[in-house]
């Protein structure tokens, strides 16, 4: 079992390896984030030139939909973007020169099937919500452990919607579990490697906005909480895109036994061993 934890480490510097020498798929989650967050940039400003918010906030059956709506716009945009990381990742391991646009013209020939995707997330997180709100601590209980068996479940969702040609959704969930079960070990450590190999960087930027917003004044408020909005962002753009390259590398070994990338140049009890 340990053995399984070190190798997921082991993918997580690998896959370092591999954005640095592909930094152009940083591009990719920027274009996620900024989607995402002018979507709801428009929306929030509809809701204040309208006067809507308070509607939201009192009336169930609109925050219900406001709640799916936001789901659905975050969980598209977020596979989409991360499903163009997978094939270009993909695209690199097979010893070709991955471009932003083959990604996300790969990303769009599955639409589809991310667009199917993105309905029942937000459908369940949906549901979720509202045996939350309204079933108090066990619905809390019912809601987090089903989060997690749900977030292992699909693991591998990305990976299968854009290098497998299957369009329907019981497909891409049983792939993507089986995907998991095979290398759970080197999944969950090399999720916990990839949090902890950026979160430094993350907390020194929510560090400098704090400080720039409640200490500083001046020209260097302006200096320091740019500087740590842009840490910030980039140490959360390095991490989506380390995430999607070691899920790929994963996939490609749990379904193929294949070692691809870096891991093919190195003794294969290092990374994944014959069992």
């Amino acid at each position: 079992m340990a053995g399984r934890f070190s190798r997921g480490l082991d993918v997580v510097d690998a896959s370092v390896d591999v954005f640095r020498d592909n930094p152009r798929l940083a591009l990719l989650p920027a274009l996620s984030l900024l989607s995402v967050g002018s979507a709801f940039a428009v929306a929030v400003g509809v809701a204040l030139r309208y006067g809507t918010v308070e509607a939201f906030l009192t009336n169930d059956l609109l925050r219900y939909a406001g709640v799916f709506v936001a789901i659905a716009v975050s969980s598209s945009a977020g596979t989409f973007f991360n499903a163009a990381v997978v094939h270009c990742a993909a695209r690199y391991f097979d010893g070709e020169d991955p471009t932003v646009r083959d990604g996300l013209a790969a990303a769009w020939r599955a639409r589809r099937t991310i667009a199917l995707w993105s309905v029942t997330a937000a459908t369940l997180g949906t549901v979720l919500y509202v045996v939350d709100e309204k079933f108090g601590v066990f619905g809390s209980l019912a809601r987090v452990l089903f989060d997690l068996a749900w977030a292992l479940l699909t693991f591998f969702v990305v990976p299968v919607i854009v290098l497998e040609d299957t369009a329907s959704l019981r497909a891409v969930l049983r792939e993507s579990g089986d995907a998991f079960r095979e290398t759970w070990g080197e999944s969950v450590s090399a999720t916990v490697g990839v949090s902890v190999a950026f979160l430094p960087a993350g907390l020194l930027g929510v560090g400098a906005l704090a400080w720039a917003y409640f200490a500083a004044g001046g020209v260097a408020a302006y200096v320091v909480g740019a500087a740590g909005f842009v840490l910030l962002v980039a140490s959360m753009v390095a991490a989506q895109v380390v995430g999607m390259v070691a899920r790929t590398a994963l996939y490609r070994y749990a379904t193929t036994g294949e070692r691809v990338g870096p891991w093919a140049r190195r003794n294969p009890e290092s990374a994944f061993p014959s069992e």
